[in-house]
């Protein structure tokens, strides 16, 4: 699991999920699975990494992984089982 980052966007090698800050802010960024919210440098970090464990292209499975998740949930201020839903009805367009 690799996320990609630079001073304006978050990509990853197993999700075409991304993160783009907005133009003008330094501190506001846009998760593409959830794109009505605006959120912290942070935050968008949390979505990429559970776009990255909701994919499914990777072979970890076990407690440290459902942890992580649970924790980037908490910090972007979703439920798991919304960012499950979001993330996996965007792969299924």
């Amino acid at each position: 699991m690799t996320i990609f980052y630079s001073d304006w966007q978050m990509t990853s090698d197993l999700t075409p999920e991304a993160a783009q800050r907005v133009a003008g802010w330094e501190v506001e960024w846009k998760v593409s699975w959830l794109p009505e919210r605006r959120v912290s440098r942070g935050q968008a970090l949390a979505g990429m990494e559970l776009a990255e464990i909701f994919s499914g292209n990777h072979r970890q499975q076990d407690a440290i992984l459902a942890v992580r998740a649970h924790v980037s949930a908490q910090e972007l201020g979703v439920s798991l089982e919304e960012a499950r839903a979001r993330v996996l009805g965007r792969r299924a367009r």
